[in-house]
């Protein structure tokens, strides 16, 4: 009998979520029957943990962020009889494209995931689509941004990396002072931290928009994007994420309009398969598509999705559906789920209270904190830099939105 293999792209992982998510994948795929191949650098693999080796039933030393490598390893290496390829992570998205489709496997164009990645091509893909979209340019000098913000005034308006991800050089600009502070923080995001696909241009400018932030989170059956969840966000300075809930608070005509408006995106923009992750804004203006992701939501969004739908199988719906299975019914949404990130002060970290008890609170399912008295706390300027974090289940969304905030208000960082 033929063994069923998939290969994962990117088995390793530097976040607690990440980590929550392959081993979720591996649960789940092998429940299925499915023999695991994991892939990623080997000097990734030379710093991953034996629980993190161990969620797979083979090692494969190959740079998944490198299009290339991974290009030329499926024309020459790839081992016969391989099932399937998939990827959580961002880097790795175009890798995997490629290599399923060297392969002859159930994947995306390459050219679309191109379009995701890089903000203006997607933009203006669905702009001239219909969609109600942000004006974008792309901009090399100050003098361009603006030049920009001259034509398409008043602000504000945001400069940010054309393909980057975690609010890494992202700044909000007000007027002609703020660009050269915002230029200066794309220069010193240390090199490759946005895996960047494009270098015929340092930044994107674009308009504001503003609105409540949301996101949508599913999986493409047969092509198809299936909707599983609204996540309410809460950001702070900086477009720092703070926190998300799902279900979002939305009525149902508009939960309807950002279903519509998320999949007549996602089929425009041409993605076919994987797990997505689609941000919007809901305005006066109605709903307002952003980022398009095709890789499951960071900082534990999988896991509100999977609590939220019990009996639901995210991994396994993808991998039945790159395996040309018939995932079946999707559980019904009948509970709630919150996570939540602290934020310590900047400066020497001397005490910490209250975390003991978050802890051993028994609405937490997971919890992480970083730091410990004696740190020195640097100011968090993007999402890697927050220090805690937990998630909390609940019946309704007014009871996590009750439990996130008795516990969050009651860890207190000291700081001199």
């Amino acid at each position: 009998m033929t063994k069923t293999t998939l290969l994962i792209a990117g088995s390793t992982v530097i976040t607690s979520w990440g980590r929550d998510q392959i081993r979720r994948l591996s649960e789940q795929a092998r429940r299925r029957d499915v023999w695991l191949i994991g892939a990623d650098s080997p000097q990734n693999l030379a710093k991953a943990s034996q629980d993190e080796l161990a969620q797979v039933d083979e090692i494969l030393p190959l740079d998944v962020n490198d299009p290339q490598a991974c290009l030329d390893w499926a024309k020459s290496a790839a081992p016969a009889g391989l099932s399937a390829v998939l990827t959580i992570r961002e880097l790795a998205v175009y890798s995997t494209a490629l290599m399923a489709g060297q392969l002859g496997l159930a994947g995306n164009d390459p050219e679309a995931v191109l379009r995701i990645r890089n903000k203006d091509l997607c933009r203006t893909r669905l702009r001239e689509a219909g969609f109600r979209q942000p004006v974008t340019a792309l901009g090399r000098t100050g003098d361009d941004a603006r030049l920009f913000m001259k034509e398409h005034g008043p602000g504000p308006w945001i400069i940010k990396p054309r393909d980057g991800l975690a609010s890494l050089g992202v700044s909000l600009i007000r007027g002609d002072d703020d660009i050269e502070p915002a230029l200066a923080r794309l220069a010193m995001t240390p090199p490759g931290a946005f895996g960047s696909l494009s270098s015929d241009a340092p930044f994107l400018i674009e308009t504001f928009v503003a609105g409540a932030e949301y996101s949508a989170e599913g999986v493409m059956v047969g092509g198809t994007a299936r909707v599983l969840a609204l996540t309410q966000k809460r950001t702070a300075a900086g477009f720092i994420e703070t926190g998300h809930r799902v279900p979002a608070s939305l009525s149902t005509a508009v939960e309807d309009a950002a279903t519509r408006a998320v999949t007549g995106a996602l089929r425009e923009a041409g993605i076919t398969r994987g797990i997505f992750h689609v941000e919007f804004w809901v305005n006066d203006d109605g709903i307002v598509i952003g980022e398009l992701h095709d890789r499951p939501g960071g900082d534990y969004i999988h896991l509100l999705v999977e609590y939220a739908r019990l009996g639901l199988e995210l991994y396994g719906m993808l991998v039945d559906d790159l395996l040309g299975r018939d995932p079946g019914p999707v559980p019904a949404l009948t509970r709630a789920a919150a996570a939540e990130f602290l934020v310590c002060p900047p400066g020497h970290l001397t005490a910490v209270s209250g975390w003991n008890e978050l802890k051993t609170d028994p609405a937490v399912l997971t919890c992480d904190l970083s730091i410990a008295p004696g740190d020195s706390v640097a100011p968090v300027t993007d999402s890697w830099g927050r220090q805690g974090l937990f998630v909390v289940g609940g019946n309704s969304p007014e009871e996590v939105d009750s439990l996130a905030s008795r516990l969050r208000d009651g860890v207190a960082f000291t700081v001199a």
